[in-house]
């Protein structure tokens, strides 16, 4: 028989509502059954419009009443480990928590130990690996149709709307891990920059953005260029906010013997989820793309590992390897060097620059 799971949301703003739980109600052997969060309109609101049948003020009376087997943590990143701490500690077997992993290494560190000492399943929302755009040009890579991969590119974020790593950048770089195979790191270099793109104080994350210089509660860059040279040889470029070319997460991927395009999350009119020229073949080829909700098969293949044993792709050490990236991209804004592997650093440079007053 297949097991049935309970899940749970903790924090139940913009990104659980559009995401995390329609992804829940579409997988058949998980039962959605109570959220918790502070606001007493959101709690209203998902009773009553949403049909979830209990909402809970506090994570620690809905974990000990509904003691779910999978719970979703969609909290500000700066609450993130505290909250991974309360469900590992209750006795979740699978937390999905949403990125960034945490805002520095030493979070990051504290989810990974609770998880470890519990035996939770600890992964992060990556998500967009598990669209069926990238899994289809990472089969393309596979197969051999353009040679050797040489370079990854991640695009997101355009000069007019901004954009910062914490944010978004990790959806960036995990992207490009992805199509470069997931190779270890050889070295990185960034640079970042601070100034207003247009920011303002709106709803999703950025009440305070004009007086503190935070999103979701902690200080963001407004943009970033990376550059990951990893140990396969395959080298990767991160633009992300003001750095970027395009908003919504495309790439481009250079190989010895051709090239493959991937469009952003709401592709232009008429442009192809993928197109790619391919070695023997004339002009542009497209491969069929059926769009799937990747939130859904990311959930399912953490199900499975539970069931089955094996690695989820997005688990916690990818998550902390994504993580500490994102950090050698500050810390060589920072030294203006080059960051070399292994590299360890359990603080934030950004967050470190802002408070010596360097940027």
């Amino acid at each position: 028989m297949t097991p049935r799971y309970r899940a749970a949301i903790i924090a139940c703003g913009h990104i659980a509502r559009a995401h995390h739980l329609p992804a829940y109600r579409k997988i058949s052997r998980v039962d959605f059954v109570a959220g918790a969060d502070i606001s007493p309109e959101i709690r209203a609101n998902w009773e009553s419009e949403l049909g979830v049948p209990r909402m809970y003020a506090d994570a620690v009376e809905m974990l000990e009443k509904e003691k779910p087997d999978v719970v979703s943590i969609c909290c500000w990143p700066p609450l993130r480990p505290e909250l991974t701490e309360l469900a590992a500690d209750a006795g979740v077997k699978l937390i999905v928590a949403e990125k960034p992993f945490a805002i520095d290494i030493a979070g990051a560190d504290r989810m990974i130990a609770a998880a470890k000492r519990n035996g939770t399943l600890l992964i992060v929302g990556h998500q967009r690996r598990y669209h069926t755009r990238y899994s289809t040009a990472k089969e393309l890579i596979n197969a051999g149709a353009i040679g050797d991969v040489v370079q990854v590119s991640g695009l997101s974020g355009i000069p007019t709307r901004g954009g910062d790593m914490l944010t978004g950048g990790t959806h960036t770089i995990d992207a490009v891990r992805f199509l470069a195979s997931d190779p270890p790191v050889d070295w990185v270099v960034g640079q970042i920059d601070r100034r207003d793109p247009g920011f303002t104080n709106a709803p999703v994350g950025l009440q305070q953005w004009e007086e503190t210089g935070r999103r979701y509660g902690h200080h963001v860059e407004t943009g970033a260029f990376g550059v990951i040279q990893f140990k396969n040889g395959v080298r990767g470029t991160i633009e992300n906010g003001i750095m970027g070319r395009r908003a919504g997460w495309a790439a481009l991927v250079y190989g010895t013997d051709g090239m493959i395009e991937i469009a952003p999350d709401q592709p232009s009119e008429g442009e192809p989820w993928v197109r790619a020229h391919i070695k023997g073949m004339a002009g542009w080829q497209v491969p069929e793309v059926i769009p799937n909700d990747p939130f859904q098969a990311e959930i399912e293949a953490a199900l499975d590992v539970l069931e089955k044993g094996g690695q989820h792709p997005l688990d916690m050490y990818a998550a902390r390897e994504v993580h500490l990236i994102t950090m050698a991209i500050f810390e060589s804004a920072r030294r203006r060097a080059r960051i070399d592997w292994p590299f360890e650093i359990s603080e934030s440079p950004l967050e470190a620059m802002i408070q010596a007053g360097e940027i």
